[in-house]
């Protein structure tokens, strides 16, 4: 294990920080449904909607997770998005985050697989601030702010995601 990267220690590292997650959790629940039986019906209740609401989002990060494990091999995605792929990389991993729709926290599983498959941490970021970049909601913002406001910060914001990924693939090399 002395050749491990800190990657692949931390990977193997969090296999029961889950389970302990939810045990922790769900021994507050079991408390506060105890000691405060209306307050804890009530936050479970909450819970189980927004785990309902999660529902159809995680659904298609599965499946895009499948198809990705399907069609792509981990030195493919490595090749896209890897953090050797430069300038490429972060310019397809934008126009994936401009594109992207849904909850930024529905992308996380599938984000996750790719860097732990080789993706860079700075694509990953240029992807998250690409998200931003939302080209259908472009006609009610050139409505309400005009023009030069709006690609102003269309462009500045493809750029701040670009900056961004670059700074994160300088800080890791840094600190590797």
């Amino acid at each position: 294990m002395q050749g491990e990267s800190r990657q692949q220690k931390s990977a193997r590292s969090t296999g029961r920080g889950g389970l302990i997650f939810l045990g922790i959790v769900s021994a507050m629940y079991a408390l506060a449904l105890i000691v405060f039986p209306e307050i804890g019906k009530e936050a479970l209740s909450l819970t189980l909607a927004v785990i309902q609401s999660l529902l159809v989002p995680l659904s298609l990060v599965f499946l895009a997770l499948v198809l990705t494990n399907l069609f792509l091999k981990p030195k493919q995605i490595s090749s896209f998005v890897g953090k050797d792929s430069g300038l490429k990389g972060s310019l397809l991993s934008l126009l994936a985050g401009i594109l992207s729709v849904g909850p930024a926290y529905a992308w996380y599983p599938l984000l996750g697989t790719v860097q732990a498959h080789g993706g860079g941490s700075g694509q990953i970021a240029v992807f998250l601030f690409g998200r931003a970049i939302k080209p259908f909601l472009l006609p009610a913002m050139i409505a309400y702010f005009g023009w030069m406001f709006s690609l102003t910060l269309t462009v500045l914001t493809a750029i701040g995601a670009l900056v961004l990924g670059l700074l994160i693939n300088l800080l890791q090399d840094r600190q590797n």
